[in-house]
């Protein structure tokens, strides 16, 4: 089921589907809820999964010039209440796993446990807000097809770009087709974030991560650093990937994330 949720500042689509414990995949910047078709087949047999499309994503709108971490969580619980999802297991890509954290943060009784996958607890670093304050200059001067064909390669380890070339270009057109004023408003929001580690330190229910041994965003000595500091969370390194595990190496992300759920729904 496809719908979508009328908000005063935004218009958020959604799609549901499967039966059961409610699972909840939130993509990351670039991307759309579609990026989760290749494992929502294994996970719908036995849970009920919500996808959503974020603010400025997809076929999301919204009004705001900066879409911040805070107003992507806020659209996803607007959807759960719409739906009458009272509480999930929340799945978080890349910039997702920024929003889950926000949600963890603002919501804390409406999870039953989430997954940071690909993604990290820590504000950007000095290098990196300027490196999204660069990104914003380039799509003002209407260089998105440069900023796309550039950042999404990045997203996968370096030795499956060559055969994995249609997962590239179907990424590719994903990201083409977010609006300009969305990718704007996400680097602003992803610039402007706090750091939330003491989110995961606080947390009363299982957190979990999964990295890619070969991500050139998330590299694995940033990855370890988190680890260490995290120690009750429970991580899965995948061997083979870059920043794209569920489509790199999608048998062993479902694998990872449905034993996660194993965990926390027996």
């Amino acid at each position: 089921m496809e719908g979508y949720i009328e908000l005063p500042i935004c218009t958020i689509r959604y799609r549901l589907s499967g039966q059961g414990p409610a699972v909840i995949l939130v993509h990351g910047y670039l991307e759309n809820l579609e990026i989760w078709e290749d494992i929502v087949p294994d996970l719908e047999q036995n849970y009920t999964v919500l996808r959503v499309d974020l603010p400025g994503h997809g076929k999301s709108v919204c009004k705001l010039q900066t879409i911040s971490m805070d107003l992507m969580a806020d659209s996803i619980s607007a959807v759960m209440t719409n739906l009458d999802i009272k509480k999930a297991f929340m799945v978080g890509h890349s910039m997702g796993g920024y929003t889950t954290l926000a949600f963890a943060e603002r919501y804390p009784n409406w999870l039953n446990g989430f997954c940071l996958l690909h993604s990290s607890a820590n504000a950007d670093s000095s290098e990196k807000r300027q490196s999204r304050m660069n990104d914003i200059e380039t799509i003002k001067n209407g260089g998105k097809r440069d900023l796309v064909y550039l950042s999404i390669p990045r997203l996968f380890a370096n030795q499956n770009l060559e055969k994995m070339d249609d997962l590239v270009d179907k990424f590719i057109k994903i990201g083409l087709n977010t609006t300009d004023k969305g990718i704007i408003g996400a680097l602003q929001g992803m610039a402007q974030r706090p750091d939330r580690n003491h989110v995961i330190e606080n947390a009363t229910i299982p957190v979990f991560f999964i990295f890619g041994k070969y991500d050139n965003l998330i590299t694995m000595e940033v990855a370890k650093t988190l680890i260490e500091r995290h120690k009750k969370a429970r991580t899965v390194i995948l061997n083979n990937s870059g920043h794209m595990g569920f489509v790199e190496e999608k048998n062993q992300t479902t694998a990872a994330i449905t034993s996660f759920l194993t965990q926390v729904f027996s």
